[in-house]
């Protein structure tokens, strides 16, 4: 991965894998929600407990945001070999493990495929189409 003098990042061509690497995406994502949410910050109180107790705001919020999964998406885009696009990011955010890997693998490997329907196709040279 490299930054040109435009500001935007390349990423080397030749490390691009030729299938879509499902298992290491889930296991990259996995890996990540479990350290973001193990700390004592983001531990919950179970629902009942905050109504019958009381809660605050910050137990109605996601415990994973779209804009905090902007690292791990990073690390991914090494993986692929291409950047993806802020699209990507639901609205809102997530509160179970199996929904957040399952929702992002299925809108990362949309990408892969839109992004390797475009890579494959080659542009023709001008003035070879004579028909």
């Amino acid at each position: 991965m490299e930054e040109n003098p435009e500001g935007k990042v390349s990423y080397d061509r030749s490390r691009r894998p030729s299938k879509f690497p499902r298992v290491q995406i889930e296991s990259t994502l996995q890996t990540w929600w479990d350290q973001h949410t193990s700390s004592a910050v983001t531990n919950r109180r179970a629902p009942e407990e905050c109504r019958r107790v009381g809660g605050t705001v910050f137990d109605v919020q996601p415990v994973v945001s779209a804009i905090e999964i902007i690292p791990v998406l990073l690390q991914i885009e090494r993986l692929l070999g291409f950047s993806l696009p802020k699209r990507l990011l639901p609205a809102g955010g997530y509160n179970d493990r199996e929904r957040f890997v399952c929702d992002v693998t299925s809108r990362i490997e949309a990408e892969y495929i839109a992004h390797r329907g475009r890579s494959m196709a080659l542009p023709r040279k001008q003035g070879t189409d004579r028909g």
